[in-house]
């Protein structure tokens, strides 16, 4: 028996290969459509590019007009190699170049001020330091920015300002001061005039001579303290060790403390690798002038506290008494010249200790507490 063949319509032969051709056209149509969106979006982010490139080169432009006229040298390093500077830092460091490995020249000398430098100009080889610079370094993980600034106006103005201000308070004070002066004075005159009696005894005449010697004494001290009062500027500085400013204060006062029944408790562990750029002789003297104030207000038994750290390249020294306190009608004066409530004080010594110390790139304040003064000095650590 034979089987019957199975008839495939003709209809279904040829509706599959117009399907596929149908649903090609509508892909490639689809396609086409996107990739004319694409293409219209990156002639539109090739617009954005462009202009983005533009402006970035009129900013460049601008900031390299700006970065030349100013009159600070500026550095950019990478690892701190040199990878770009302006002109004027070339006035500053005349050889440098990109490439360079970047570091202070070794004729720049330390200034009291951390950042701070003395160089000499061209024309003042064989003579002092004529310029103070300021260098201020920024780092960013591998790059780091360099900006070198000339401050010398700058300090000299400051100063300038500083002199003025203690030359018109001693010319409002010259009533205090020819009363400072009046009474020593009046006191000399009237022992030299005792020393012409022929009939005083040599024992007599002797007492005399030595009364007179004191009272010139006093005006000699009293004169030098307004020259000091007046004087600004450290002449001459040296490093010296923090810790070592502190030890010379109190080897200088201890005694005084001890003939007094003062306690003088010390608190002070400064490592030995942070330095000051001091007159060696002058902090110390300022710390003493503190002590000795609070040693004035001190009773027997009593206890002044020293204490100092350091703390952000800064050393920061407290001195606290246990006094009554500073009075309200002059703890706003308390630094002015004759302003105390001493009899036998002159009123410059807190005065001089400020100008010491603010002459050093420092600060000095003073507040009640509730068991007396609290005087807070801080001063720049040069080297640590």
């Amino acid at each position: 028996m034979t089987k019957p063949e199975t008839t495939i319509p003709s209809s279904s032969q040829s509706s599959s290969p117009s399907l596929d051709a149908k649903g090609l056209e509508e892909a490639f149509a689809i396609f086409y459509a996107e990739s004319q969106k694409l293409e219209t979006q990156q002639i539109a982010l090739q617009g954005k590019i462009d202009q983005l490139s533009d402006e970035l080169q009129k900013s460049n432009q601008r900031l390299g007009i700006l970065m030349n006229a100013i009159p600070a040298g500026v550095i950019l390093l990478e690892n701190n190699i040199v990878l770009l500077h302006n002109p004027a830092v070339l006035h500053f460091l005349p050889g440098l170049s990109a490439g360079q490995s970047f570091e202070i020249p070794r004729d720049w000398q330390a200034s009291i001020a951390p950042g701070e430098y003395l160089i000499s100009t061209q024309d003042s080889a064989n003579s002092k330091p004529q310029k103070t610079v300021q260098v201020i370094r920024i780092d960013e993980g591998s790059r780091s920015f360099i900006q070198i600034q000339d401050i010398t106006a700058n300090i000299a103005l400051h100063q300038e300002t500083q002199r003025e201000n203690r030359l018109t308070a001693m010319g409002k004070m010259a009533a205090g001061i020819a009363h400072q002066f009046r009474t020593p004075l009046a006191t000399a005159l009237l022992y030299s005039s005792h020393l012409c009696d022929d009939s005083l005894t040599p024992d007599m005449s002797k007492e005399f001579a030595n009364r007179l010697r004191k009272q010139l004494l006093d005006l000699e001290k009293l004169s030098q303290d307004m020259l000091r009062f007046i004087s600004n500027r450290p002449t001459k500085t040296i490093l010296v060790k923090a810790q070592q400013i502190i030890d010379e204060a109190q080897a200088s006062i201890q005694a005084l403390f001890e003939s007094n029944d003062v306690e003088l408790i010390v608190q002070s562990n400064i490592p030995a690798s942070n330095m000051l750029l001091v007159e060696p002789k002058s902090i110390p003297n300022a710390l003493v002038a503190i002590l000795e104030n609070a040693l004035s207000v001190s009773k027997p038994k009593d206890k002044v506290t020293l204490q100092a750290r350091v703390d952000t390249k800064k050393l920061m020294i407290t001195i606290e008494d246990q006094g009554p306190g500073i009075a309200s009608t002059i703890i706003d004066s308390l630094f002015e010249p004759f302003s105390t409530t001493s009899a036998n004080g002159t009123g410059l010594g807190l005065s001089i200790a400020k100008n010491t110390i603010e002459a050093h790139r420092g600060s000095i304040s003073v507040e009640n507490s509730s068991h007396g003064a609290i005087f807070k000095i801080t001063l720049p650590i040069t080297a640590e």
